[in-house]
């Protein structure tokens, strides 16, 4: 069983005086951690200016082992996509040799 939740977010560009808002998708294997205290937590990595990688990094320090997040972002003239977590998402040459 995987759990998949989502919401908007909104954090400060740690390279230009602007805000990006985005969408923050996490799938977990097998039961949620308690939502409020997640949504918090992820509330506090907003507080200061961070990369899209580096937010997307410390939302899967706050969740159970084995699940993924992805982040999509819409900043100057870019949409972009951010994954980290879950082995599926990593190492794709050596599944295509398998």
């Amino acid at each position: 069983m995987s759990v998949t939740i989502r919401r908007q977010v909104i954090k400060r560009c740690p390279f230009k005086d602007e805000m990006d808002a985005g969408e923050l998708v996490i799938t977990i294997c097998g039961d949620a951690p308690e939502l409020h205290k997640l949504g918090r937590e992820i509330d506090g990595l907003c507080g200061s200016p961070v990369s899209h990688e580096d937010f997307t990094r410390g939302v899967l320090a706050l969740v159970p082992e084995g699940s993924a997040v992805t982040t999509r972002w819409h900043t100057g003239p870019w949409f972009v996509e951010v994954s980290e977590g879950n082995a599926v998402l990593h190492d794709p040459v050596d599944r295509a040799g398998a």
